[in-house]
């Protein structure tokens, strides 16, 4: 057995079979994925139009790969397709969008980060905070970060303390909902 596996490897390399390959037009949601990444970092029109139509795309990894991309440019005029995603079927999506509004920095997404703390998975409930977090001015996002102390899930009630003892560099508030109130919304 030994004998035949280098040439069988030397076959494989020499036919080109050597895995996925990056293609934004393949049917292998994969090599879809890894032809977004290689679109990161262009601004072109033809990329950004490109990667605004494989939001769309019926594989979760192909829309999340599309919004990390287009979260790069930092455009905060991308909310718009950031915050549809906050509605999408998966999990891991809606995640991603969190990310990418925080990342745009365009303080008119806070609404739609509020709403996504209503999620029933607690993964986007804690990347909603995450992204609340990066709004620190804004007031409603720091009600949203006081509302998370009393999530029923201890990860985001405890994600929601420590973001507000980070903000405040308070370390002797108790976890509790309305003892953040006093502190910080006063």
């Amino acid at each position: 057995m030994r004998s035949s596996f280098w040439p069988a490897l030397l076959f494989l390399a020499a036919t080109g079979c050597g895995g996925p390959v990056p293609n934004t037009r393949s049917e292998d949601p994969y090599e879809k994925f890894l032809g977004v990444r290689e679109m990161a970092g262009r601004s072109d029109a033809a990329a950004i139009s490109e990667l605004v139509g494989l939001l769309e795309d019926p594989h979760f990894l192909v829309v999340v790969g599309a919004v990390e991309a287009l979260a790069a440019q930092r455009r905060p005029e991308f909310l718009q397709h950031f915050a549809t995603k906050l509605k999408h079927r998966h999990p891991m999506v809606r995640q991603a969008a969190c990310a990418a509004i925080a990342q745009i920095q365009n303080e008119e997404g806070v609404p739609a980060l509020l709403e996504a703390l209503k999620d029933p998975e607690p993964a986007v409930r804690r990347s909603a905070l995450k992204a609340l977090a990066l709004f620190p001015s804004s007031v409603a996002a720091t009600r949203g970060l006081v509302e998370a102390v009393a999530d029923k899930d201890p990860s985001v009630s405890y994600m929601g303390h420590r973001l507000l003892s980070e903000r405040t560099k308070r370390t002797d508030v108790p976890q509790t909902k309305d003892d953040w109130a006093r502190v910080v919304l006063k």
